[in-house]
């Protein structure tokens, strides 16, 4: 009998563990145990494709298929690739947002904390938008960061202190508090790779904000992750901080590569002319130059049909 015993004991360690695992996992993504195998279907097995016939992702999120119901509510709005765009309808789009969010899709969480936060087809709702920011957040959602950061911000930016009110000095470190609060989610968003959380760490190195102090370098750092990752406004800064050296070392070569970037992502014939009259003060081998580091930066940016699909997956 001992044997015996002591042969089961693998088989009945395993079951133990997996159990403790299957458990965690329903915790973890907030499913009954019952439906986990559906869960994982959807997540890992499921062969939905963004570029899916409309009917077809109909069907789908009409029977509760998470991923088809975020997909179809992206592929009505202007953020879908141009080829993939149904129609751009709020509307539809905040509907079927909810019903993802609803049915735990992460990055729907995010998007819907979005809508409420800046009263997009629907009214604007500042605790909703915690709500669904925290949600996706408790997820590992980068845009889940980048939500409460914005959200925080807003609180901040909604106190006005006064100099030389009786309540001056509280409001002041209430306004402070929730920038300190802003700032920690963008830290951890832009750690997760979101470039509007890149962004707002590059303008608080740039200004200096609560335990933050003014570091140029630091936002400029920043300004190039977001830079790299599509983010135009970034693009921007940095190519007019390279040429007119503000804020940063003057650099006509990184100013014309970026100049160059910028007009391979907004094709502005304002940006030509720029570039052009840039052209003008620099020498042959500093233009030579800015050409070739501006073919490596654009070869190591996401394409625009790549930077818009990246926003169906679950976890970006």
């Amino acid at each position: 009998m001992r044997r015996k015993l002591l042969r089961l004991r693998p088989y009945v360690i395993a079951a133990f563990v997996g159990t403790i695992l299957v458990v965690d996992l329903s915790n973890q993504w907030e499913v009954p145990i019952a439906q986990l195998p559906n869960e994982l279907h959807d997540r890992y097995v499921s062969e939905l494709k963004a570029d899916a016939k409309q009917e077809e992702l109909l069907r789908l999120a009409e029977a509760g298929n998470s991923q088809a119901q975020y997909i179809y509510a992206l592929r009505h709005t202007r953020y879908a690739p141009p080829d993939l765009q149904i129609r751009e309808d709020i509307d539809i789009a905040f509907k079927w947002t909810q019903k993802a969010s609803e049915n735990r899709h992460p990055r729907a969480m995010a998007v819907l904390s979005l809508y409420y936060l800046r009263g997009l087809g629907v009214p604007k709702d500042l605790n909703k938008a915690k709500e669904w920011a925290n949600r996706a957040a408790d997820k590992g959602q980068p845009m889940g960061y980048r939500m409460l950061g914005d959200i925080a911000m807003a609180e901040a930016d909604a106190i006005k202190p006064v100099k030389g009110a009786p309540d001056f000095k509280k409001l002041q470190a209430d306004r402070e508090a929730f920038l300190k609060a802003a700032y920690m989610q963008f830290h951890r968003g832009a750690n997760a790779g979101d470039r509007h959380s890149l962004r707002e760490m590059a303008k608080a190195y740039e200004v200096g904000q609560p335990e933050l102090p003014q570091n140029y370098r630091l936002a400029v750092d920043y300004y190039t992750r977001a830079a790299l990752r599509r983010d135009g406004k970034s693009i921007r800064i940095l190519t007019e901080r390279y040429e007119s050296g503000e804020k940063t070392p003057k650099d006509l070569q990184q100013a014309y590569a970026w100049r160059l970037v910028l007009i391979e992502i907004e094709d502005n014939p304002d940006d030509v002319l720029k570039l052009s009259q840039l052209e003008k003060s620099m020498a042959l081998k500093d233009v030579q130059a800015g050409q070739e580091l501006a073919i490596k930066l654009i070869k190591g940016l996401p394409s625009e049909s790549s930077d818009a699909l990246a926003r169906l997956n679950p976890s970006r």
